[in-house]
Order: structure tokens, then C-alpha cells, then sequence
């Protein structure tokens, strides 16, 4: 069993380490992780400059790589023949902080995962809330529940697995949750500095978003101290926005006058999605902690 790891936080990071750690005894594991902390690059790939890769001695004296590139980029290595062979499973974390519900679309360690998928490989990436000096303990035996499950149960093409843990101490338990995608409120502002020689600058900075905590939901997991398994599909397709694209008129035709209906009142034939609005809306903008 071939077992590979990487993160977004870079190969230095001490959840990379327990990560390892954690699946070493699963098979043989394999670290490529960029070289530097690569945290919200999303699904950044590397195709307008070289990249290196470096041997690196990692923390329990075994051997990693690093790379100067993004979490894709070594996904991406590994897949394309670096290191001769291919992988059974591909492993992204532990990373620094939550990935819950709409980060997904930022997270370099989900995207990671992604890569692994894309390249027909089944995958998973683990996320621990973000707290002072953390512990990886709970997080690195949650890591092993997930992978065991994987390599016992099989993943079905385009499918890869979310997981977070809740910021508790070592000697403290926390249950399983499978849960969905949650929806996050973020609270970014926008800096602006003037750098030492007269030039501004901008900084996207605020403070940690929150989100909606609604049952059934990663983030409502979290919240309450339980570990969310969440699954995620690479096919980002609306169906619903399908079916309605279908009954529209489509033509090349500038001729062809638009049909216009009446504006309903929002939620009219969408309660769920008006009532989910409503909630975001009166949300307050506060951090969870």
C-alpha cells in the first residue's frame, strides 16, 4: 500500500509530521509538500515556470520532498512520474485551521485532495480549528479511522473526502458526524498602507469568518465538538439550474424578442433557499469563539 501525503501548509509543518506519523503504519508513505506555507491558493497549478524539488530531512528523521510550487503542484509531481510509481491513497494535512463549508473553494489542502481525485486516485484532507499551540493527537487518530474506511469501502470516480476536527485537547473524545457543506460568513476588509517609499498597498485582512451553524451541517458539527466527514463531488454541476436552463429560450436570433414573465416575490417557488437567505442575512458577523 502506497500511500501519499502533502498539505498547504508546507513541509515543515508539524501536522504534516503527525500526519505521517499516523499512517505509517497503513503502508508506505511518500511526503511531497510545497517549501513554503501555501495556505488558500485554491486549485493554483504551475505552468508558466520551472519547479524544483528538494530532498528535505523531516522531523522523525525520515525523508520528504518539498517543492517550490503549490499543494496541486505536488500532487501533480507525484502522479506524473516522480518518483516511478503510482499511489493507493492520497492524504493532505493535518492543516492549521478549519476547511468548513464555502473554504473548500480557497483551501490549497482540499485542493490537494482534488488533484489526487482528478488523477484517479482516491483521497481525503484533514483540517483541525485553528487554536493556540494545537495538539494534532485527536485529529492524527481521526485520520487513520478515514483512511481504513477508504481503503476498506472504496471511493466512486470524482469523490474525495472533507474532514474537521474541533479544537479539543488531547485527552478530551469526540464523536463522528457525516455531514454537508455548511455555509461560512466572511468578514474580510480591505487595508491599505503605504509602503517605505510612498507606494500604497493593500492587505485583505479582517477577522476569522464565522457561518451559519444549521444541523446536519459541517460547521453546526464543529461547533458542538464533533468531527465533520464530509463528502465532496468534483462535479460542480447545478441540476436544479440545469432543468431550468432547458426551458429557456436559447437562439442566436437577434430578432427573436425574450419572453418576459412577472417577477415573483423572492422565495415564491424557492422557500428553502429564501428562508436559508433570511437566516444568512440576520446572521451576525461574529466569530464563533
Amino acid at each position: 500500500m502506497k500511500v501519499l501525503l502533502t498539505n498547504d501548509d508546507g513541509i515543515e509543518s508539524r501536522g504534516l509530521l503527525a500526519l505521517k506519523q499516523a499512517l505509517d503504519p497503513i503502508g508506505e508513505t511518500t511526503v511531497v509538500a510545497p517549501d513554503t506555507n501555501q495556505s488558500a491558493v485554491g486549485h493554483t497549478k504551475t505552468l508558466m515556470r520551472p519547479l524544483r524539488v528538494r530532498e528535505r530531512t523531516l522531523g522523525d528523521g525520515s525523508v520528504g520532498y518539498s517543492v517550490d510550487g503549490s499543494p496541486t503542484d505536488a500532487v501533480s509531481l507525484a502522479f506524473l512520474g516522480y518518483f516511478g510509481h503510482g499511489f493507493d491513497l492520497v492524504a493532505s494535512g493535518i492543516n492549521y485551521g478549519a476547511n468548513l463549508g464555502d473554504d473548500i473553494t480557497y483551501s490549497g489542502t482540499v485542493s490537494a485532495a482534488m488533484e489526487a481525485v482528478i488523477n484517479g486516485c482516491p483521497a481525503f484532507a484533514m483540517s483541525q480549528e485553528y487554536y493556540e499551540h494545537p495538539d494534532f493527537t485527536l485529529a492524527a487518530k481521526a485520520a487513520v479511522t478515514v483512511a481504513r474506511n477508504i481503503l476498506e469501502h472504496g471511493l466512486s470516480p470524482g469523490e474525495l473526502i472533507n474532514v474537521n476536527v474541533p479544537a479539543l485537547q488531547p485527552d478530551e473524545h469526540a464523536e463522528f458526524e457525516v455531514t454537508r457543506l455548511g455555509k461560512r460568513v466572511y468578514q474580510d476588509q480591505l487595508i491599505q498602507r503605504v509602503d517605505p517609499r510612498g507606494i500604497p498597498y493593500f492587505w485583505i485582512g479582517g477577522p476569522p469568518p464565522s457561518g451559519l451553524s444549521v444541523p446536519g451541517t459541517d460547521f453546526h458539527a464543529v461547533v458542538n465538538r464533533r468531527i465533520a466527514v464530509t463528502p465532496i463531488h468534483l462535479d460542480l454541476t447545478g441540476r436544479r439550474l440545469l432543468r431550468r436552463l432547458k426551458t429557456w429560450s436559447w437562439t442566436l436570433d437577434p430578432s427573436a424578442a425574450p419572453k418576459t414573465k412577472a417577477a415573483k416575490p423572492p422565495g415564491k417557488d424557492k422557500p428553502l433557499e429564501a428562508a436559508r437567505e433570511k437566516k444568512l442575512a440576520e446572521e451576525p458577523k461574529r466569530e464563533r469563539r
